[in-house]
């Protein structure tokens, strides 16, 4: 009869451990993450460039063809025709929010266009 008590496991070394630091590892460029962004965005199921745009596109369409469009998109197709097109607008800026183009107000403005304020603020982080 062994009489020992039986040795309790106590904290990994310090070498088992792994640190996290919060940072990314790889690289600051950006890193393509669909094919659309290899390929130019040529399988892109939105025609329209900006918000306005679109929202005149879904005005267009009858509810069969919203539903449809609702579908290809991704989104479960409501009867309702105000939520649906409420719905595939929020969709719309946010898939082109996510690949960099600025469609929330239509129009992408370059630095010059700015009023000197903004500028000066710009210019602090340079």
């Amino acid at each position: 009869m062994n009489t020992k008590p039986e040795k309790k496991r106590g904290r990994p070394s310090k070498k088992n451990m792994l640190q996290i630091h919060g940072k990314e590892e790889a690289s600051v460029k950006k890193q393509p993450s669909s094919l659309d962004e290899i390929l130019g965005e040529t399988l892109s199921i939105y025609t329209a460039k900006s918000s306005e745009d679109y929202r005149g596109q879904l005005a267009e369409m009858n509810m069969t063809d919203l539903q449809t469009h609702a579908y290809k998109v991704g989104l479960v197709p409501t009867p309702d025709r105000k939520v649906l097109t409420d719905r595939l607008s929020k969709e719309f800026v946010k898939w082109h929010s996510r690949y960099g183009t600025n469609v929330a107000t239509g129009q992408v403005q370059t630095v010059a266009d700015l009023d000197a304020k903004a500028q000066k603020i710009l210019r602090e982080g340079a």
